[in-house]
């Protein structure tokens, strides 16, 4: 599989720091950038967290399609 990543010229200094880091640590940069999403990933909450929102109460369908009774 193949992920191409666009780096805006603001982010050069990532990618100048990856190509260090590669030739630092002679590993692919791929295998570096792999790394690091997947230690972000994990990182990340495996879920939203549950909201209580208080009693919800269900409209009966005569609620919902018929015309307003009168007040």
């Amino acid at each position: 599989m193949q992920l191409n990543i666009y780096v805006p010229k603001e982010k050069a200094a990532v990618v100048e720091a990856l190509e260090e880091a590669a030739r630092r640590t002679g590993r692919p940069k791929n295998e570096l950038v792999l790394e690091a999403l997947d230690d972000y990933l994990r990182q990340l909450p495996h879920r939203l967290e549950v909201v209580h929102l208080g009693e919800v109460r269900v409209p009966e369908r005569d609620e919902l399609y018929l015309e307003p009774r009168n007040r």
